[in-house]
């Protein structure tokens, strides 16, 4: 839908410049954006080349669809090995790089557009910190879907990562429980055994342990006796 609305008003002002220009205005503005659009393109594409890093891999890049880009120059996008780059090329030069980390990367999104062949699909990601997210409208379809597919893969990779981590955490955080110490439970005492089922218990309470490996610990500590 994004693509159509700035589609329509590109229409709406080309017609507004034409009537002001005579018509003149509306062929200057599309020899300066259409001329030469593919070798702009393959420029845009080798800067993209030179900003990757020693040992990254570019997973899927591309240049954003014209019809969201009517008045600027295009966007560039990658997903790489490591990251979630951008590129934003100035109207007379130079250019502006963003990236996101895949370990900061919080929800990955795509919205196809109405006419995805002339507009595409739209890519968010959305980070966990305080900087900002990626969001690059008019991608063409089949790189959007292949930058979604790696992005989903890294999410989830990562979130299981940020989990393993979270329980270890709190597992430090309740002292730890050692299945099997002990030996035949010579020295052991109720108290002791008390307090390790107790401990055992808080783990399964702030969801460190499931219910399962609660027996488990359970069954361990008390056959020690």
């Amino acid at each position: 839908m994004k693509g159509l609305i700035s589609l329509l008003k590109a229409i709406g002002i080309m017609l507004v410049v034409g009537i002001v220009t005579l018509g003149v205005g509306p062929v200057v503005w599309a020899l300066l954006v259409f001329l030469g659009a593919e070798a702009r393109a393959a420029k845009a594409l080798a800067i993209l080349e030179r900003t990757v890093m020693a040992g990254e891999t570019v997973v899927a890049s591309a240049v954003e669809h014209r019809v969201f880009a009517l008045f600027r120059r295009r966007a560039v996008i990658a997903i790489t090995s490591s990251r979630i780059l951008t590129i934003q090329r100035g109207l007379l030069g130079g250019f502006t790089m963003a990236d996101m980390q895949w370990k900061d990367l919080r929800d990955a999104r795509l919205e196809e557009n109405i006419l995805p062949g002339l507009c595409g699909a739209n890519l968010a990601f959305d980070s966990l910190g305080p900087a900002p997210g990626v969001y690059v409208d008019g991608v063409p379809s089949d790189a959007a879907a292949k930058m979604y597919a790696k992005a989903q893969y890294e999410e989830q990779a990562w979130e299981e990562k940020r989990r393993v981590r979270s329980l270890e955490e709190t597992r430090a955080a309740s002292g730890g429980v050692t299945l099997g110490a002990g030996g035949t439970g010579a020295g052991e005492t109720p108290d002791r055994m008390v307090e390790e089922i107790r401990k055992a218990k808080d783990l399964l309470d702030s969801g460190a342990v499931s219910d399962a490996e609660f027996q488990e610990m359970k069954a361990k500590i008390l056959g020690r006796a």
